[in-house]
């Protein structure tokens, strides 16, 4: 009888785990998909069939460069909101007690990278001034007596870090209206155009122009890229 009852409890464990994996990978798909909707319409300046257009350029190996690209097109949106995002990723690393923790370091670690790079390559030093001020913010409010109203308001925060990361991504996906690809000027036969090559195909290459047009250029025409 023990026996049986053990493993009638390891089976609705791991029934358990697999259901919130589940759960886990529904939730990462919905953002993700979020995300890229969000981009689309940005770059396309929220016309529908431009956003159709580029959509048409996307395939299953771009997911990578689209966020990277994006983060790193508006660097100084990126380290605003880095500053709200990075402290309490810190914080709740740090005092938190949660099952997420351990993803909520991972992002706290990645977050750190993003502000050592943003900060040596454009030599903003007063991000991490700034991102340590908010933090040590955190630091003497946790130090408040636990009834008071402030501290209640900033644990309640911590404890919702990852929806506030989610968020903060989905922002910069809604707003920065530069595609996820360098800027180019490519000379043809018919003038030169400035935009962003989003994809290169057989015989022609998908352009979106500053003005968020969408161009298809014959590969003959195309005298030069840089």
């Amino acid at each position: 009888m023990t026996a049986s009852v053990s493993e009638q409890n390891a089976r609705s464990s791991d029934s358990g785990a697999r259901d919130r994996v589940g759960v886990g990978a529904a939730h990462v798909a919905a953002w993700g998909f979020a995300f890229l909707l969000l981009r689309v319409f940005a770059v396309s300046d929220y016309e529908w069939e431009t956003a159709f257009l580029v959509s048409t350029t996307l395939g299953l190996d771009d997911g990578l460069a689209l966020v990277f690209g994006s983060l790193m097109a508006s660097y100084l949106l990126t380290a605003i909101l880095l500053i709200c995002v990075l402290p309490p990723l810190i914080a709740s690393s740090v005092w938190g007690t949660g099952e997420h923790r351990q993803g909520i370091t991972m992002l706290a670690v990645l977050g750190l990278l993003v502000l050592g790079a943003l900060t040596t390559s454009y030599n903003l030093w007063w991000l991490p001034l700034s991102t340590f001020a908010v933090f040590m913010t955190f630091f003497l409010i946790r130090r408040l007596p636990p009834r008071n109203r402030l501290r209640r308001s900033v644990s309640t925060v911590l404890a919702r870090v990852g929806l506030m990361t989610g968020l903060a991504t989905l922002l910069i996906a809604a707003f920065v209206q530069t595609p996820w690809v360098p800027q180019e000027q490519i000379e043809t036969t018919g003038g030169t155009i400035t935009g962003y090559v989003l994809s290169v195909d057989p015989g022609y290459l998908n352009v979106l122009t500053d003005d968020h047009q969408f161009v298809i250029l014959l590969s003959n025409e195309v005298l030069s890229r840089r």
